[in-house]
């Protein structure tokens, strides 16, 4: 358990408080699904760029764990290739994705290929959206932060944190986001100056680790690679891509806030590349606390109410991916699956399976989280098997 201070909790409550009433001051101007799953597709651009940018990155304590077993090739496998399938959205697939009027994936195969076909697909993207690496890492941060046990902790974490959905879907989400985009990188700007400070520049400790570390694929070779390239194709199927530029004002913020988007996962990448480094530096932990690698460095290094800071940041990453992935795997099961299995479901009937959706994705995710017990496997294993199909 982390022993915070009290200007610690101070910042942590004023957080999770700001949070909290982001998400819960957005009302549905009406009771339909297109308020509720795309926010009437109004979507402002900075509200659009602080929600892609904050739900896609939510793996926070995974990259401190790919840096302990890749290295620097964090970069390589877990940066260039979703930034390179980020721009070749933006600059093939933004526009056209705001232009239709579906709003879903599986709304868009069942035009084209019939209802079927719209079926299978809901399922593989409920399956692709599944929140469970990221409710995984909210139980593990929010357990070290209060000593609770791994179960309750993770369970909490994902039950609260999602509340706000059932009364202001996506438009609760993005609220909720952009205070979390705001203290994602303010932590780690504020943890890296620190630890420059303290252990001397990036090159020089870059310089003391060992080679294979600094390797650009780890030792592992090109084919190892490219099956990572594989797991980052998953940005042109990705729902949360979809649903969000589908959601934006227009079609030219759809393709500027894309790639915007890309510059912010660019930087924060970086930024926790290099803070990941530091840490294996400073702490050389053992392989079973690669996972909690950010929390304890964060808790070594810096001082009290700084220490709050980063807290924050790594919750706020972590808890808008888990709601934001929450809410997409549970819009597709109750909309797009069992919306569609029902014939001739009214809007209100839509409304109200899309909020069934979302209480069954929260309990999936977190069995799913419970029984995998590892990021790694939940970020390579699931796409690789869906994305095919």
């Amino acid at each position: 358990m982390v022993n915070f201070a009290p200007a610690d909790y101070v910042v942590l409550v004023l957080f999770f408080c700001s949070v909290l009433a982001l998400g819960f001051s957005a009302k549905l101007k009406e009771n339909s699904t297109l308020q509720l799953v795309a926010a009437g597709r109004t979507l402002t651009m900075p509200l659009f760029v602080a929600t892609l940018v904050a739900t896609w990155y939510g793996g926070v304590l995974g990259s401190g764990q790919l840096y302990g077993r890749f290295g620097l090739a964090n970069l390589t496998i877990n940066g260039l290739p979703y930034w390179t399938f980020g721009v070749l959205f933006a600059l093939i697939m933004a526009k056209q994705v705001r232009r239709e009027p579906q709003i879903s994936i599986p709304e868009r195969i069942e035009r084209c290929y019939g209802k079927t076909c719209g079926l299978i697909s809901a399922a593989l993207v409920m399956l692709l959206a599944s929140p469970a690496a990221f409710i995984m890492m909210l139980g593990s941060l929010l357990a070290i932060s209060t000593g609770m046990e791994i179960v309750p902790a993770t369970a909490l974490g994902a039950i609260v944190g999602t509340l706000f959905l059932y009364r202001g879907g996506l438009l609760a989400d993005a609220r909720s986001n952009a205070i979390s985009f705001v203290m994602m990188y303010t932590a780690f700007i504020t943890i890296l100056v620190i630890s420059i400070t303290r252990y001397g520049s990036p090159t020089h400790v870059a310089s003391q680790i060992e080679p294979i570390k600094r390797a650009w694929d780890a030792g592992n070779g090109l084919p190892w690679v490219l099956s990572w390239f594989l797991v980052g194709s998953w940005t042109f199927v990705d729902p949360g891509f979809h649903q969000r530029v589908a959601s934006v004002h227009s079609e030219k913020a759809a393709k500027r806030g894309v790639l915007l988007a890309v510059v912010f996962w660019v930087i924060f990448d970086t930024l926790t590349t290099l803070t990941a480094m530091y840490a294996m530096h400073a702490l050389q932990p053992p392989k079973s606390l690669e996972l909690d690698l950010f929390p304890i460095y964060g808790s070594a290094v810096l001082p009290d109410g700084i220490r709050g800071v980063f807290f924050a940041g790594m919750f706020g990453a972590i808890l808008a991916a888990t709601v934001g992935y929450t809410f997409i795997s549970g819009s597709t099961l109750g909309r797009d699956l069992l919306g569609r299995i029902k014939e001739n479901a009214t809007e209100a009937q839509l409304t109200l399976y899309t909020r069934v959706g979302l209480a069954m994705a929260t309990v999936l995710g977190i069995v799913l989280a419970l029984w995998a017990q590892d990021i790694v496997t939940l970020w390579y294993l699931v796409p690789s098997m869906v994305i095919p199909g």
